[in-house]
């Protein structure tokens, strides 16, 4: 993009595109560019064009159990009262064993990924979310193409999921962390 025009057009293609998806999107796209808007007026936008979110798809515990068929005693947490609506992909904590158990939508299918994560956690940026939060280091043991050789891949993300997930403003980070921590 090396113009003002340039971006202009591309700025009026996405916009046609957009319009063309709902009309509920219309109003929000007209309105999101208004050089006046606050930071109330966006929340009161956004929360207008909530009800076209997606929510994330939680699978039965049976699905569960089998995504993660090696991990024995899985304790599985309740999700009756959460807005999967926020959640771009769920995670949870398990103390006691020092793992982060991970259910992603990638590549068209729900992936179940865990890992062990370390007790330390420091302030840096997150591999999912790309914003600076509490991170703690997530090691997933993949095995290679060489018969009965596994690796350890992994990087550092938030130890907080619910917290990553409301952080994330595209699934970039999210995919590249999977396709890193996925078998190769």
């Amino acid at each position: 993009m090396n113009s003002v025009e340039t971006q202009e057009a591309l700025y009026a293609q996405i916009s046609d595109e957009m319009y063309q998806l709902s009309e509920t999107l219309a109003p929000f796209i007209r309105d999101i560019k208004s050089p006046t808007l606050t930071k109330e007026g966006a929340e009161k936008l956004l929360a207008s064009v909530k009800a076209e979110v997606v929510p994330f798809e939680f699978p039965t515990k049976a699905v569960i159990q089998k995504l993660f068929k090696k991990v024995k005693k899985l304790k599985v947490p309740e999700v009756k009262h959460l807005e999967l609506r926020d959640y771009t992909y769920f995670a949870w904590n398990d103390l006691a064993s020092h793992r982060k158990y991970m259910l992603v939508n990638h590549a068209g299918q729900t992936m179940g990924i865990y890992g062990t994560i370390g007790a330390d956690t420091k302030k840096n940026t997150c591999a999912i979310c790309s914003q600076t939060s509490q991170v703690v280091q997530f090691m997933a043991l993949t095995k290679s193409n060489v018969d009965g050789t596994y690796t350890k891949n992994g990087n550092y993300i938030c130890l907080d999921s619910d917290a990553c997930n409301h952080q994330m403003q595209h699934e970039r980070g999210l995919a590249n962390f999977v396709s890193t921590v996925l078998p190769k």
